[in-house]
């Protein structure tokens, strides 16, 4: 494990910081609800997301954990989006006592309506690329992502 600026990852990891840093920014997120004429809160809009993503359902305690919540502010999440008609409760199929949070129609709608934004974005911060360049930066992507993913050592206990 290193500090060295001069690492090879240590640029990485500072252009991901800065992404994750604006991506997630409040003022992007009222941009984009406001363009989608919603009015949701950015821990909303993200929760409309991994549902969307999820297929349109996730038990409440992945929603917590994926959003980084508690158990009782996931609750009210889940209250916030139910009393919008974004979202509904219902049994989860495969364990009647447990339940799931799944878009409503208008819940998908506004998924939609969110990602088609998103995809906007990409578009235009791409506008003067290459689209061979765009694909090699989503399947880069998509293999760091599951570089991430995959079960490793902790990261002080790799070998350098």
């Amino acid at each position: 494990m290193t500090s060295d600026p001069a690492h090879p990852h240590a640029a990485l990891l500072g252009e991901l910081t800065r992404l994750m840093s604006r991506w997630s920014s409040l003022e992007l997120q009222r941009r984009i609800t406001a363009e989608c004429g919603v009015s949701l809160d950015p821990v909303a809009v993200r929760a409309v997301y991994l549902l969307g993503v999820a297929g349109g359902g996730a038990r409440p305690s992945v929603l917590a954990d994926e959003l980084h919540l508690t158990r009782p502010s996931a609750s009210k999440l889940v209250a916030r989006l139910t009393e919008a008609g974004l979202a509904e409760r219902r049994r989860d199929p495969a364990d009647r006592r447990a339940a799931t949070v799944e878009l409503t129609e208008t819940g998908e709608d506004v998924y939609r309506r969110l990602f088609s934004a998103g995809v906007g974005m990409v578009d235009a911060a791409t506008a003067d690329w290459d689209p061979a360049d765009v694909r090699a930066l989503g399947a880069l992507l998509h293999r760091f992502v599951g570089g991430l993913l995959r079960p490793d050592p902790a990261p002080g206990n790799r070998e350098e």
